[in-house]
């Protein structure tokens, strides 16, 4: 029998689901309404959205781990967003084009994420220091 407690989730794990705005602002109500701060990962996903690139979300089934792909319609770039550090070895393989969150090599943010974007995809995002 497992130790860890089940806990119930208000919304089923999001497989490669195209983010919307709604969709943001569904997780968004749901965490306001039990008394949390608005996720990292949201305000992430709202900035790119704003900027005009597609993104897909991927919710880790055991964990609590978002995988955010970016997409501007010829590439696409893979960042994690995680309370726990990574597993070694797909961390150094390069599981994700970046990890967000404390990693076996440091820890980083949601606004290195954001440069990071930056920089991969060439372009400026409004609010975001090159």
């Amino acid at each position: 029998m497992s130790r860890r407690k089940s806990k119930p989730n208000a919304f089923p794990k999001a497989r490669d689901v195209v983010v919307t705005q709604s969709f943001l602002d569904e997780r968004t109500a749901w965490s306001d309404a039990r008394g949390y701060e608005k996720s990292k990962w949201v305000s992430f996903c709202e900035t790119l959205i704003n900027a005009g690139f597609k993104v897909t979300l991927y919710e880790a089934r055991q964990t609590l781990s978002k995988y955010v792909t970016v997409s501007d319609g010829r590439s696409s770039y893979k960042v994690r967003f995680s309370n726990h550090r990574p597993n070694k070895g797909r961390e150094l393989n390069r599981d994700c084009d970046f990890f967000v969150g404390v990693t076996h090599t440091g820890w980083r943010t949601t606004d290195d994420a954001l440069k990071a974007i930056q920089d991969f995809f060439g372009c400026d995002i409004e609010g975001i220091a090159a």
